[in-house]
């Protein structure tokens, strides 16, 4: 998809957002809200465009801004449209049974609650893709499997997206947290590197290992 369609769909999602949460947050957060969202519609842009920058650290810093506004983007417009279904449902049952809640404190509470909930999610998704990739062991039974394969190994190494914001460091703690596992096998699969071989070269390196 074209860049500025991109750009053009992400600024009315953002506008959006803001039109439904700044008017009912308090006015000492709406101002401080509108403009983590302008600062968000502006960087998100930029961190798509920061791998054909070719300074660093500029690049690198582009790419994390712009990918940590979309993680926080991200959340807010889910838990926005999740605020409206909510809105809906209360709308609906107070025509049932007037009276049932307070309408202005819900759009008060569920307000205050996108931005609370939005960057919450955002720091705990930002430390758990920091961290040293999990290891979840699962148990494959084959019928009629020759005798020899009976506890056969592999070990699945998988998206680990070596890039802007994940480099040879990272890779190096899921390496030798593979290599202490002693398994027969090792398959790579999945989405290895964002960028290209001349980048990501020195970043890849460790899978030697």
């Amino acid at each position: 998809m074209p860049f500025m369609p991109i750009v053009f769909i992400t600024t009315l999602l953002h506008v959006f957002i803001g039109w439904r949460i700044a008017p009912a947050l308090p006015g000492w957060a709406a101002g401080p809200f509108i403009a983590v969202l302008v600062a968000s519609a502006l960087v998100m842009p930029f961190g798509l465009l920061a791998r054909r920058i070719k300074q660093q650290p500029l690049s690198d810093v582009m790419a994390w801004a712009g990918l940590l506004f979309m993680g926080l983007f991200s959340s807010l417009f889910v838990l926005t449209l999740a605020r409206e279904v909510v809105l809906l449902i209360a709308a609906i049952t107070a025509l049932v049974a007037p009276g049932a809640f307070d309408m202005h404190a819900l759009l008060e509470w569920t307000a205050a609650a996108v931005p609370i909930l939005g960057l919450a999610v955002t720091v705990a998704g930002f430390v758990n893709a920091r961290r040293t990739a999990a290891i979840v062991s699962v148990d494959v039974p084959i019928r009629d499997l020759p005798a020899g394969l009976h506890g056969f190994t592999i070990a699945q190494i998988s998206d680990i997206h070596i890039g802007p914001t994940i480099k040879r460091p990272y890779l190096d703690a899921i390496v030798k947290a593979v290599n202490r596992l002693g398994a027969d096998m090792v398959a790579v699969t999945g989405d290895l590197v964002d960028g290209s071989v001349p980048e990501l070269h020195h970043h890849v390196a460790p899978l030697g290992g």
